[in-house]
């Protein structure tokens, strides 16, 4: 029994050494590869790239051609070529002439970015992104509002949203508790049918999309979905931002959120999928509420003025300001909460709708250039 227990001690002595030696062999394996593939110190992030002009958020206007002066930090680096990429456009450019002007006059409004990167022997070791923002080159055209006809409003009705089709028009109200979307017999200002919202939701913009009727609320993001003919609801939509306005072009919808931004959104999941910022010639036009899509011009009341703008969907740029002034009733012209509110528009009949919040009426009219 004595001599079978010193064997099977002296087999495990023997197995523990080689197991030990194996990973020994291994752990210097494996440190090896590590240094085998360290990367080299040419590919390593430096900060080499510098833009002495312009500065960051400078406001220009499209169409000017601005220079863009670029310079490099001095670096153990050796840096042989940058890459300068605007919108649509990419040129390599080499370190003797380092300045670049950007001709401008096929960019949308708003922020525009320049990116510059800087490669050493084929590697881009630092990136630099400077963000400037443009104005209209467009001095939109002077409307002034002229009344055609007025209709009965119903004088409670917190408008946040107005559409005409097929000769009725459809409104969407605001305020917790009191939100209701509902269709009208505008001539008569008859009511054919109503639906309030849940107490908790802040009713905002409306639109149609083929055989649906799409509803934002204010801070909830939540677009409710219901069935154009009978009111019943299909589905609820979420979205990142606050709801003011929408409208669609046939294609997207399209979606203010108080600011000067316009959101374009997929219709049947509401991603986001593309974006403008909206400005004229003087800078950002800020607080667009309730659209309407008409003639491929999205036009849009100016919370809290008595003015709507008129702004192509592609560029941003405003090509009309309409003066509103005349048609908001007595009364109602130094309130801060019942405002000119609402859009309409009969495309069979070129006819244009207007109204405000608790106003009580509706007014068809006229856009005449001044």
């Amino acid at each position: 029994m004595k001599i079978i227990s010193l064997a099977a001690s002296s087999f495990l002595i023997c197995s523990f050494l080689l197991l030990q030696a194996s990973c020994s062999n291994q752990g210097k394996k494996e440190s090896k590869l590590k240094e085998n593939t360290k990367p080299s110190n040419l590919t390593k992030r430096v900060s080499v790239i510098k833009i002495d002009s312009p500065k960051s958020g400078e406001m220009f206007t499209i169409g000017d051609e601005i220079e863009i002066k670029i310079a490099l930090k001095k670096s153990d680096i050796e840096i042989d070529s940058l890459t300068i990429e605007t919108e649509g456009v990419k040129k390599v450019i080499k370190t003797d002439n380092l300045n670049y002007n950007w001709e401008t006059k096929d960019l949308k409004t708003g922020s525009n970015q320049v990116k510059v990167f800087a490669y050493s022997n084929g590697n881009r070791v630092d990136s630099y992104y400077l963000k400037l923002r443009f104005k209209s080159d467009i001095i939109p055209d002077l409307y002034t509002c002229k009344l055609v006809k007025t209709y009965p409003h119903d004088k409670s009705a917190f408008t946040q949203g107005l559409i005409y089709e097929d000769g009725i028009m459809y409104e969407g109200t605001g305020q917790r508790k009191e939100s209701v979307l509902k269709k009208i017999d505008f001539e008569t200002g008859k009511l054919i049918s109503e639906l309030s919202l849940p107490a908790e939701y802040f009713g905002e913009g409306i639109t149609i999309f083929k055989d649906k009727i799409i509803q934002l609320t204010w801070t909830s993001q939540t677009g409710f979905v219901y069935d154009k003919k009978s009111f019943k609801l299909i589905t609820t939509l979420k979205y990142p931002t606050q709801g003011w306005g929408i409208t669609t072009d046939g294609k997207s919808l399209i979606m203010s959120d108080g600011s000067h931004n316009i959101h374009f959104l997929d219709p049947e999941y509401f991603n986001e999928t593309g974006k403008v910022e909206v400005y004229d010639n003087k800078g950002l036009v800020d607080s667009l509420n309730e659209l309407e899509y008409i003639n491929g011009l999205v036009y849009a009341n100016v919370f809290q003025t008595k003015e709507i703008i008129a702004f192509d969907p592609e560029t941003g740029k405003v090509v009309k300001r309409i003066d509103c002034s005349s048609i908001v009733p007595k009364g109602y012209k130094n309130e801060q909460n019942n405002v000119l509110n609402g859009i309409a528009y009969d495309k069979e009949n070129d006819r244009y709708f207007i109204t405000g919040k608790r106003w009580p009426e509706l007014y068809e009219v006229q856009f005449v250039k001044k």
